[in-house]
Parts: structure tokens; sequence; C-alpha cells
């Protein structure tokens, strides 16, 4: 892929991103309308993620259809048995300034923004001098690492962790509310706090699933309950 000046990275979370994937997947091929409709994409033409997707050579366009690549099949088919970072796992091989954010991020462990911008945009410099990466484009990027909860933003700084997946039980402790006895969580949250997508019919048994706009809350009393189904899911 050739590097360009300042990557058209669209804000969007990781859920969305493996959504739009899976429904074409699903669908194959799609009308660019309908991914819209579906509210799978926006922006004017063809869409902002669509285009994002082509210049990484997972969807491609013939007309009005957007269809996906073999590269594309094989991501899809890879999250749906190992979960949502294998997304990271491609943006860190296939984007040289994801994967640089990424080393910079290891290196100063905990900074704020301009820190981040500046030492990346420093070491896009000497791999690739004409290419840098503006503040929308670093927020987009940091926006994924935290969804895929790879980092942390608290007071203005951020701060990596690390790329293993967490333990079941401390993403229970850190995402639920308490309700008098009881316990809500947004299964989005926790599925990207697990780094890998989560069934919702399979946690019923653990609680009452409730609907609610973009995502899906878990209510439940038992820690136990569900804390055991998840490490053995």
């Amino acid at each position: 892929m050739t590097l360009q000046r300042s990557i058209p990275f669209p804000r969007i979370g990781v859920d969305k991103l493996i959504g739009y994937l899976t429904y074409i997947k699903d669908n194959d091929p799609v009308e660019v309308g309908e991914l819209k409709e579906a509210g799978l994409d926006f922006g004017k033409g063809r869409g902002d993620i669509t285009r994002f997707f082509e210049k990484l050579g997972l969807v491609a366009v013939q007309g009005n259809l957007v269809s996906l690549t073999g590269e594309g099949e094989k991501l899809v088919d890879r999250v749906r048995e190992y979960g949502i970072r294998v997304l990271h796992e491609y943006l860190f091989n296939e984007l040289p300034q994801y994967r640089l954010l990424v080393s910079v991020l290891r290196e100063l462990g905990s900074a704020s923004e301009d820190e981040l911008l500046s030492n990346l945009n420093k070491r896009l410099a000497n791999e690739f001098p004409a290419a840098w990466v503006n503040r929308v484009a670093l927020r987009s990027m940091l926006g994924i690492l935290q969804d895929l909860g790879m980092v942390v933003k608290v007071n203005g700084a951020v701060t990596y962790i690390d790329g293993d997946a967490a333990d079941p039980l401390e993403c229970l402790r850190r995402l639920s509310i308490q309700v008098s006895e009881q316990y809500l969580i947004s299964l989005r949250e926790l599925s990207n706090c697990l780094g890998r997508v989560l069934n919702p019919s399979a946690l019923s048994e653990c609680g009452v699933l409730i609907t609610a706009p973009n995502d899906t809350m878990l209510r439940f009393s038992s820690f136990e309950c569900l804390v055991k189904l998840l490490r053995a899911y």
C-alpha cells in the first residue's frame, strides 16, 4: 500500500469496523447505499469506511457494489475464530503509521497527545520522509487501541497497557455498574476489553439481555456465573 502524507483514518469504534466487514461477508456483494442505510458507512461518495478498507486491500469496489477481497475474507474468518484483536494484528502489519504509534507508546509508556504526535512524526520522517500523521488520524488510531483495551486515557495522558487479553473477572470489575443488588454491563465494552467477539445469547444463562441503542446490555447478579462462562467461552 502506498504510504500517504496523512492517513484518512475514520474515527469509528472497532465493533463498527468489524460489523462493516462481517455484513459484507454475509451479504456479498453489497451496494454502497445499502451500507450507509444500514449505518455501516458515512461520508461522501462511496463512504469513508469503504475508502479506508479499499486502501487496505480488504474490499474491492466495482461500480456501486462492494465486495470483500481474498484478504478481507481471511480477516473476517480469523476475527470470528480468534477475536477482534486480529484487526490490531492486521493494522500493525499493514499500516506503518499504526505500527510506529504502537512502538512509540511502548517506548514512552505514558504521554500526552502532543508528545505522541511529535514522536510519531519524527519516527515517520526517519522511515518515510514525505509522510506525516495529523491529530485527527492520531486520535482515530488511539481510539481503536482504546477499544481494544491496549491503551487508557486519564487526565490527558495516554498510557500503554499491553497487548494481552484481559481476564474476564478484571473486565467485569472494571466495567460493571451496580444497580441495587444487580449489575449492568455493556457487551460492546466487555467484548473490547476481552479482545474477542461475544455472542449475547450465549451469556443469557447468567442474566437478562437488554437492547440499547448501538449496544446490548447484560443485567446479572452473579460474577461467578459470568466469569465461569467467559473463561470457558
